[in-house]
């Protein structure tokens, strides 16, 4: 609870770097933050070529708005994930201030991702409502309830970046270590695929315990199907968004004092 309090307490501190952050990664762009929506735009676009064109026999219709469901929280989780491995060394200087809260750095990295996830979610809207004009899919009033999603995801991913950050400062390899977990994990994660196409027990229920698999599959369903999320997936969502919390927060803790020394 200390932790969280001391959050709050720079909570306008982790707002002003987190609108830094964003300003100083589209400085000297044509575009800027239109960026934001042009890559999930191509994307969609891509995909929707690829499998209505060339790859059409799929017996999941539309596709691409399946596939788009599943991989703007993949997204959003293994890119925070990712960046948050350099976000205490990139920012030594500030590390080294006294009563400077090192634990906002990685807040920031995920915060700034959540608004290019929050910013490619209309394209999918846009795109369904195109979709829907043709007959193959309906709009979804779930739709709204990719909110509280977005909410319970963000917690999840907060914890997971505060814990690789500061192991990151000790362990240098660890960010080529979760590059290649990355990409195991994206087809470990229900995201080209439905869980209950997989043919194996086993299998299925080691996706099961893959932490991003409640996630995905519940975007998919409030984005895609149609369907309130199932209450396995909601239980399982808010105990490893606690637990990420939780296992940050005590990481960070415990590390923190070796950090200024570790840069």
């Amino acid at each position: 609870m200390t932790e969280l309090r001391n959050l709050y307490r720079y909570r306008q501190l982790i707002a002003t770097l987190t609108a830094r952050d964003l300003k100083a990664r589209y400085r000297g762009s044509i575009l800027g933050f239109f960026w934001s929506l042009a890559n999930p735009l191509l994307l969609l676009t891509v995909y929707t070529i690829v499998f209505t064109i060339f790859f059409p026999a799929n017996a999941i219709q539309p596709y691409p708005l399946f596939l788009f469901a599943g991989i703007l929280p993949w997204t959003f989780f293994s890119a925070a994930t990712l960046e948050s491995t350099n976000s205490i060394n990139a920012n030594a200087g500030l590390i080294k201030k006294v009563m400077f809260p090192a634990e906002a750095l990685p807040l920031v990295v995920v915060l700034s991702h959540l608004v290019h996830f929050a910013l490619a979610l209309p394209i999918l809207v846009v795109a369904t409502a195109g979709f829907a004009l043709h007959g193959d899919i309906a709009m979804r009033p779930t739709m709204l309830l990719a909110i509280p999603l977005m909410l319970l995801q963000t917690f999840f991913v907060a914890g997971i970046a505060m814990t690789v950050a500061s192991a990151a400062v000790l362990f240098r390899d660890l960010r080529d270590i979760i590059t290649n977990l990355m990409t195991l994990g994206f087809f470990l994660t229900p995201i080209l695929y439905t869980i209950g196409n997989v043919p194996s027990r086993l299998l299925r229920a080691l996706l099961r315990i893959n932490p991003m698999t409640p996630f995905v599959v519940s975007y998919q369903d409030v984005l895609f199907w149609g369907r309130l999320p199932a209450l396995s997936d909601t239980f399982l969502m808010l105990a490893y968004a606690l637990a990420s919390l939780a296992l940050g927060m005590t990481v960070f803790s415990r590390l923190r004092d070796t950090l200024a020394e570790a840069i």
